[in-house]
């Protein structure tokens, strides 16, 4: 059954503000702000395409299905019931959390995912081999012109933005096009905070466009009311209602010699080299326990460096997907494929959170908590920040300083088990009492929706 959203969804405030919305949006500050904009972009067109190759170099996934990116899109028949965009792979997981629980009600819904990233297309082909009914394909760039083409096509009943998809024309051709459109999981990190301010007059009238923003606390709220946005709610973050790990990989424990075993996950330049050295001090230390470290660089295509890294720190190093069925008992596995690591996380017994030990702002925690597996994160988790604040306090994670203060802890871990074993029961309370961001989202999607029809009882 193909939602008519536009013809049954009721004309809320936000609906009936649209004259003002439009008014608005013609002040001559927007009009000079997305002129300014689209002159930028366009320059800019050549150089992104030349960056999307660039990286193909060692992700191929940039140079495939390319013509998207300029617009390239079959005519559907008929249009998708929802868009849902989500930039990468984090946001993908949480646009999954959203759409399983859409689907429960809806399984007859037609979801349209975009995304930007080759490991975020990965994961929306992942979920639509699962079996939910979702299209994965690229986000063209922000030009109008593609944008135009691409919604006069996809023709979709609602679009979903996951966290802070805000791209001007996309918002503008679709306020445009009378395609509602809900910003969900929102946040504003405190780096880009002082950059949306200072182009309010660009983003001012399209947030105020916006059906409604459901933020993941009270300060992310108040900076989008802040910044323009009509009406915002606290919904919470929904990465809380990550659910219970399944198994993701071919991998068990039985696979690794080691008697323990740690797990860096999702780490950045920079960062790799210092954990190395960290993991060749526990082993010098703990000779008498076999030690081993895998070791997940955020984009898998680094980790043949990764892995020259360790041997030349003197330190055994084999790729994952190299790993025999036997096993290894070499000092340090790189994990170079993508969509295993949350299973990964279930076998360890100690898990480290990149990002977090150079000036990055750190990764998600909540995945290996989900997995039960105490975490530990560096000082620098800015991306996080609420999160981790409240991780800390619940004494559910342990956040060091510096890698001296990591081995440390690692130590801890190793010498007295049942430490971290107290730290995954916090975690999980703290996981649990934070639940529910997916129950209120749905409550602020349902007046979109009309009632599930007789097909979707």
């Amino acid at each position: 059954m193909r939602l008519e959203i536009m013809k049954n969804c009721p004309r809320s405030p936000t609906r009936l503000a649209t004259g003002t919305q439009v008014r608005q949006a013609a002040s001559w500050s927007f009009r000079l702000a997305r002129l300014a904009y689209n002159l930028l972009l366009h320059m800019l067109i050549p150089v992104a395409l030349l960056h999307f190759l660039w990286r193909s170099r060692r992700e191929p996934g940039y140079r495939r299905h390319l013509g998207e990116r300029l617009g390239a899109v079959p005519d559907p028949e008929p249009g998708p019931d929802l868009w849902v965009h989500a930039a990468s792979l984090g946001e993908m997981r949480v646009a999954g959390i959203l759409v399983n629980a859409l689907c429960h009600d809806h399984p007859n819904l037609r979801i349209q995912f975009t995304t930007l990233t080759p490991a975020g297309r990965a994961e929306g082909e992942r979920m639509q081999a699962s079996g939910l009914p979702v299209s994965v394909r690229y986000l063209p760039l922000d030009s109008p012109l593609l944008l135009r083409r691409v919604i006069r096509r996809l023709q979709p009943g609602l679009l979903i933005l996951i966290e802070t998809e805000l791209w001007p024309n996309l918002l503008w051709h679709t306020h445009r096009t009378g395609v509602p459109t809900v910003l969900v999981n929102a946040r504003l990190s405190p780096s880009r905070r002082g950059t949306y301010r200072r182009l309010r007059a660009l983003y001012g009238p399209l947030l105020a466009a916006l059906e409604w923003v459901a933020a993941q606390g009270p300060g992310d709220a108040e900076h989008f009311r802040d910044l323009g946005a009509r009406r915002v709610e606290v919904a919470g973050n929904l990465k809380f209602d990550l659910p219970t790990v399944r198994k993701q990989s071919d991998l068990a424990r039985t696979h690794f010699a080691a008697k323990w075993l740690w797990v860096a996950g999702s780490t950045h330049p920079g960062e790799e080299e210092q954990l190395l050295h960290v993991h060749r001090r526990m082993r010098e230390a703990h000779p008498e326990t076999r030690i081993q470290l895998m070791l997940a660089p955020r984009h898998p295509s680094r980790a043949p460096e990764v892995r020259d890294q360790a041997e030349k720190v003197g330190l055994s190093a084999l790729l994952r997907s190299r790993l025999s069925p036997s096993g290894s008992d070499d000092d340090v596995i790189v994990l170079d494929t993508l969509g295993e690591l949350a299973g990964l996380y279930a076998l360890a017994d100690a898990a480290f959170v990149g990002g977090t030990l150079v000036n990055h702002g750190g990764q998600n925690p909540l995945e290996p908590i989900a997995a039960g597996c105490p975490v530990i994160v560096g000082p620098d988790t800015r991306n996080f920040a609420d999160m981790v604040r409240q991780l800390v306090a619940d004494q559910a994670i342990v956040q060091v300083v510096d890698t001296e203060a990591l081995r440390s802890t690692l130590e801890n871990l190793l010498l007295m088990p049942e430490h971290g074993a107290a730290m995954v029961q916090r975690a999980q309370r703290t996981l649990s009492a934070n639940r529910g961001a997916t129950a209120r989202t749905l409550d602020l999607l349902r007046p979109l929706l009309p009632p599930p029809g007789p097909a979707d009882r």
